[in-house]
């Protein structure tokens, strides 16, 4: 696999405003950094307390960035998916999002 350098525009210093899960730089007290996924609840990152978040992005904006091939050996439901999204489509407005159980 072939490594790409991703610019992120890190939003630092200033907390969330909206709950929700976030892509994230992180630094441990011995100084080791990641890059995680993690929830903010409104009022603090789910995450051990010693543990900083020094840069984050909305998660759907870093996914916004990236073009990422899904796993061939799901193809098959994928194309299922695809085709029965075809042949409802007419039935609902653009707009319109339904959620099934």
């Amino acid at each position: 696999m072939q490594k790409t350098k991703l610019a992120i525009n890190w939003i630092e210093d200033k907390q969330p405003a909206q709950q929700g899960m976030y892509f994230t730089a992180q630094r441990y007290p011995t100084g080791f950094g990641v890059y995680d996924v993690i929830a903010w609840d409104g009022e603090q990152w789910q995450v051990d307390n010693s543990i900083q978040v020094v840069g984050w992005i909305a998660f759907d904006d870093f996914l916004k960035t990236i073009d990422i091939n899904w796993p061939a050996s799901d193809q098959k439901a994928d194309t299922a998916f695809k085709a029965q999204h075809e042949s409802s489509k007419d039935n609902f407005k653009p707009d319109e999002f339904v959620e099934i159980e």
